[in-house]
């Protein structure tokens, strides 16, 4: 008989876990490129992860006339496949195991839905709660993908630094799984939340360059041994696809001149923050149209 957790429901026999640690990635509010749900995928792909549950009722927290249930034919039979929140295990080669959650942002019952996935996190017995995404900002595609966040533990913090992590200091709508760092905290579950600046210029489905360079800061954080050859000549490749593009455009061609001089001489800004220094009008309507529409529409 399947557990039930919250609002969630696990596959039995629930796995006895190693104080396993959690990737989480949160649909569609930042995962521009699909940065997050592609890393958490490859992960699961090299680990060999396993479903262990979801959402007993995505129709609690879900408008389904704005995340679509999908009509697919498999050997002539019709299925449905519901939105939902999934998460997989994998055991690790270490002392530690891991989780992989791919959460879509709730429409209703937001708090509820934070409560459950806390009561997921107790009964599984999580020990590091880590949260990855990925927004537009004003960073060129010429220069290393930029990543922002921080922790709620020291120790998680420093090492985030180590690994090249710029403190954010975003104040502005969130979402609200943003309560789960500090439930995480009260429970003793050290949390961090990392966020890639792709460049707002460049908007692609799937961003293999900044896939690609999530996975190196995981790697470098957790001693992670993968694979990564493929992915780079995958980034390459997109990158002189952006190139060719650029060269055809001589006003983009400016931008990206004037955000590699912004990012040559400071730190780049967290999306939603105001660079310190002065963008061009033009570009910086540009961006400010790219982060209304992005919280107008794409999100939703």
């Amino acid at each position: 008989m399947p557990v039930t957790v919250g609002p969630f429901v696990l596959q039995e026999p629930v796995p006895e876990l190693r104080s396993p640690r959690v990737f989480l990635c949160l649909q569609p509010w930042i995962d521009v490129g699909s940065v997050g749900t592609m890393a958490l995928t490859f992960l699961e792909e090299a680990w060999g992860a396993q479903p262990l549950g979801q959402l007993a009722r995505p129709g609690d927290f879900y408008d389904f006339t704005r995340y679509r249930p999908m009509l697919y034919r498999r050997e002539g039979q019709r299925h449905v496949t519901v939105p939902n929140t999934f998460i997989r295990y994998a055991q690790g080669p270490g002392d530690r195991d891991w989780l992989v959650l791919h959460a879509l942002e709730p429409h209703s019952r937001g708090e509820e839905y934070v409560e459950g996935v806390m009561a997921l996190f107790r009964r599984l017995g999580v020990s590091e709660y880590f949260m990855v995404g990925s927004m537009y900002a004003p960073v060129p595609h010429t220069r290393p993908p930029v990543a922002s966040g921080g922790s709620t533990d020291g120790a998680l913090r420093a090492r985030l630094q180590a690994c090249g992590v710029r403190e954010s200091g975003y104040e502005g709508p969130t979402t609200i799984l943003s309560l789960l760092p500090g439930l995480a905290g009260a429970d003793g579950i050290p949390s961090a939340t990392v966020v890639l600046q792709l460049p707002a210029y460049a908007q692609i489905e799937r961003d293999y360059r900044g896939l690609h360079a999530m996975l190196q800061l995981l790697s470098g954080l957790y001693g992670l041994s993968l694979n990564l050859d493929a992915l780079r000549l995958e980034s390459e490749r997109q990158v002189a696809a952006i190139d060719e593009n650029v060269q055809q455009a001589p006003r983009v061609q400016e931008w990206v001149r004037e955000l590699e001089a912004l990012y040559d001489a400071e730190p780049a800004p967290a999306s939603g923050e105001e660079p310190a220094a002065q963008l061009s009008p033009e570009l910086e309507r540009f961006i400010r149209d790219v982060e209304r529409r992005w919280d107008d529409g794409e999100r939703r």
